[in-house]
Order: C-alpha cells, then structure tokens, then sequence
C-alpha cells in the first residue's frame, strides 16, 4: 500500500487547483508505487487479486465515464477477463460481491468527498463495507459459515506450500518444521482474516483508482496515488488503536478479543508504513540499487527490530510530525 495518498495530521492538503474532480496528470505516474500496491495484493492473498482490482475499477469507468465508448470497451475486456479466471463455492461468491460491494463504496465516497486523499475515501469505503457486509453474516449463520472457508482457504495454501517444499527438497529436515510453522500462520490468518483483508482491499482500490487514472489521457484524478515517502493518515485513527487495546485489556469474551487483534493488526501495520515513509523522506531523494538491496536485506535479517523501529516511528509521527518539522528546519 505505498504511497497510498498524502494525508494531513488535522487538515487535508490543498489540492492543485481545477474545476472538477479531474486536475493537469503530472509526467510521473508513480509505477514503483502500482508495482509495490500489485504485490500487497498478491500477497495477503484473502481474496483473489485479479477481481478485487478489476471489479472496482469497472465501477470507476461506469460511475465517472459512463458515455464514453473507450469506458464500455475497457468493460467489455474486463469482463472477458474475469470470465476467464476459474473459481465456484461459498468463497468465490463472496469474494465478487465484497469487490462490487467495495468499488460501490469507493465511487460514492469519491463523488461526495472528491479532495480527499486516496487512503481517505478508501479507508471510508472498506468501513462501509465491512459494516454492510458484517451485518448482512450476521443473519442467518452466515459468519460461521465464511469463517469456515476462510480458515480453510488459509489452511489449503499451507498445505500446498509444504507439499511442494517436501517435493523439491524431500530430505531436508527443515521441510517438517516449516509445515508447521505453515499450519500455524494458517490458523492466525483464519482469524486475522478481517483485518488482513481491509488492508488488501485498501491496497486493491488504490491500485483501481492508479489505473483508472492513467486511463484520464493525460488528466489525472485528484488526490492521486502518491510516493511512499508522502504517505500519512489522519491523526485520529490513532484512537483505533486504543480501542483495540481496549477490547483486549476488558472482559469481553472471545468476539470482543478477536475485534481487538484485528483493530491492533489493521492499526499496527499502518503505523508501520507510516514509520517506513518517515524513513525513506528522510533519507531523500530516490533510492539507488546498493540501498535497496541494503534495506531489503536488512529487513529480512533483522525483522523485528526494523519492524518496531518503523512502528515507533510512525506512532510517533502522530505527535512530533517529523516531515513538516524537517521541511521548516531546510527553510531557516
């Protein structure tokens, strides 16, 4: 989810001007950023990622471009497109109607709140839908069911992993603990899913809407799909975070623990992109080859602790806003 938008603490950031939604497109058009969004997706793996893009990027065209035929001709790729990807059962269903469910939500916060930033309208589009969507489980045992096969699609994909590991490297005796530790993280997602998922959807729509503007012919939408360094979110949402904290620390019963780890997952790992934007800002200007593999390294060696810096950084942020005080700072 890089570079989702750039977010202001108490305030959004003034947008160029323009009448319209639609601003001048500027020559960069952030691919890095559509790359990195492309491998969240894909890797969070809750939901196939080819419908969870294309479903509400067809919403786009049909909402912002219904008259114009180059619209209608892109829908009709798309839907041969999806037509092409395999699927049935409870899982496949629900998984098109939480896209269509979620791009609706996208185009309507996006027409009442166009100035708002991209992780704005699409954090307020994944609670409209996760309400919807909770509410409508709820009846009819529904949840239990969903439950069910999302534990399973979590367990298959262990188990798939571990038969090919056993496959490739039949003698190998990490190959029985990695299934393990692949059982495990099956049953953890199982029930993390919820969490998981509102941050592939928040990944998936900005990845549409990246799309959906490159489609603009050199008019790009406002509050467009921005660098990672610029990325932030409202200050409030810290208070999310406490809730989650909240619903662990009370006596809620076993519903109420499980809202808070996905709330603390959610916050945490947003906290986290914060702390990595405050990172590369700081670090200026582009990345080189050395300095990404570097990081890359870095990261896979040294997890935890990278993890925690980046989080405390980014909780941190909340307060000290360390961008704007090193932008003042240059200026003196």
């Amino acid at each position: 989810m890089a570079g989702l938008a750039p977010e202001s603490g108490t305030r959004e950031r003034p947008e160029a001007s323009a009448s319209g939604p639609f601003a001048r497109s500027s020559r960069r058009s952030h691919w890095g950023t559509a790359v990195a969004l492309t491998a969240v997706v894909l890797l969070l793996g809750v939901f196939a990622a080819f419908p969870l893009i294309v479903l509400p990027l067809a919403v786009l065209l049909l909402g912002f471009a219904p008259r114009q035929r180059r619209s209608w001709v892109a829908l009709g790729a798309l839907a041969w497109a999806l037509a092409l990807v395999p699927g049935g059962g409870a899982q496949y269903l629900v998984s098109r109607g939480w896209a269509l469910l979620l791009g609706g939500a996208f185009l309507l916060a996006s027409l009442l709140r166009p100035r708002w930033g991209v992780f704005s309208r699409g954090l307020a589009a994944v609670a409209a839908s996760l309400g919807v969507m909770g509410v409508w489980l709820a009846f009819g045992g529904r949840w239990e069911r969903v439950d069910w096969a999302m534990t399973e699609h979590f367990r298959s994909i262990a188990s798939l992993t571990a038969r090919e590991f056993f496959g490739r490297f039949p003698d190998a005796r990490w190959a029985a603990d990695l299934s393990a530790i692949g059982g495990r993280m099956a049953e953890a997602q199982g029930v993390l899913f919820p969490a998981l998922l509102a941050l592939q959807s928040l990944a998936a729509l900005t990845l549409a809407w990246w799309l959906f503007s490159q489609s603009r012919r050199g008019r790009a939408l406002r509050s467009g799909v921005r660098p990672l360094r610029e990325f932030r979110f409202h200050d409030s949402l810290v208070w999310v975070l406490a809730a989650g904290l909240l619903l662990l620390v009370l006596p809620g019963g076993e519903w109420a623990a499980r809202a808070g780890y996905n709330l603390l997952v959610f916050m945490v790992v947003l906290y986290a992109l914060r702390g990595v934007a405050v990172f590369v800002f700081l670090a200026r200007g582009a990345p080189t080859a050395t300095s990404l593999v570097l990081g890359a390294l870095a990261a896979v060696f040294f997890y935890p602790l990278v993890f925690t810096a980046a989080l405390l950084v980014g909780l941190g942020d909340t307060w000290l806003d360390v961008r704007r005080r090193a932008v003042a700072a240059a200026r003196v």
